[in-house]
Order: C-alpha cells, then structure tokens, then sequence
C-alpha cells in the first residue's frame, strides 16, 4: 500500500495510474505506470504555475514503474504473465508453493512473481513453458524429489482431466 502523498498545498493526494507505451530495446511496451498530479515548476524560474498539473512520481513510484516496464519486456520476450500463472493454478487447483517446488525453485517464488513480478526472463520463461505444455510439467512432477507417488499422481490427474 502506498503512503500518503502530500502536494505543494499540503493536501492529501492519491496515486494515480495510466497505462503507457514506451519503446525499450526497440521494442514497443504497454504497462501501467502509477503516478501523481502536483502543479507544474517553471524548471527557469523556480515558480510554481498553479493552473497547470503535471505528473510527477516519488521514488517509490519510479522503482514500481521501472518493475513494470522490466515485467512487460520479459514478458514480451516470452515468460509468463503473473496473471497467467494465477488462472493457469486457479483452472488446475496447485498451490503456488507446490508448483514452485515442481519447477525446482525456492517455495516462495511463484508466489513473489504473482505479488511483485517476473525476476528473471529465464525463470519466467521456464514458467511459461510448464504452464503452456502440460506434457513438460507432468514430467517436472514425476521427476520431483520433494513430492510422495501420491501427491504425485493427483497433481497429474488433475492436469489431464481438464
């Protein structure tokens, strides 16, 4: 949650937020970006134009808009969306932990891409490989240590019943 912004007039001000397009590594990129309004300096003067409001972003702000750009390029290069990862676990009923688990990660990280984001471009893409080919993640399924013939089975019952 984000803390409380205060303008120029020492009013409480809520973020904002727009979807952009940007170019990166010429590659065209929509995301979200969040945001405030706050009256426009006169970057010359050092005078505050009261009529006119522009965008302007804390640091906080910056750090989660330069996420989702990162977010949107590795996904543009072919890892999987945290929303697609979601639907795919919601539609097969695999905990976030488990599927984690099957992937070979620490049990924590398919959660942390649902809540923050795409880490890496291998590891999205690796996601979006499992998530898109059942076939690849029955086999991560059987050749996973951590999980009994039990667990095994049900979670590839599952895959295939859908």
């Amino acid at each position: 949650m984000a803390k409380k912004i205060i303008n120029r007039k020492n009013k409480p001000i809520k973020e904002l937020k727009r979807r952009v397009t940007k170019k990166y590594n010429d590659i065209k990129l929509s995301y979200e970006e969040v945001y405030y309004l706050d009256e426009e300096v006169d970057e010359n003067t050092g005078m505050v134009v009261q009529e006119n409001f522009v965008p302007y972003y804390t640091k906080d702000q910056t750090s989660r808009n330069l996420k989702s750009l990162k977010n949107a390029y590795f996904i543009e290069k072919g890892a999987a969306s945290p929303e697609e990862i979601i639907n795919f676990r919601k539609k097969y009923q695999i905990a976030a932990s488990v599927l984690s688990i099957i992937l070979g990660f620490s049990k924590n990280t398919i959660s942390n891409i649902e809540n923050e984001g795409i880490t890496s471009l291998p590891t999205g893409r690796l996601v979006k490989l499992c998530i898109s080919d059942i076939k690849t993640l029955a086999h991560y399924i059987n050749i996973c240590a951590a999980l009994g013939d039990d667990k095994k089975e049900e979670l590839i019952s599952r895959l295939q019943s859908i």
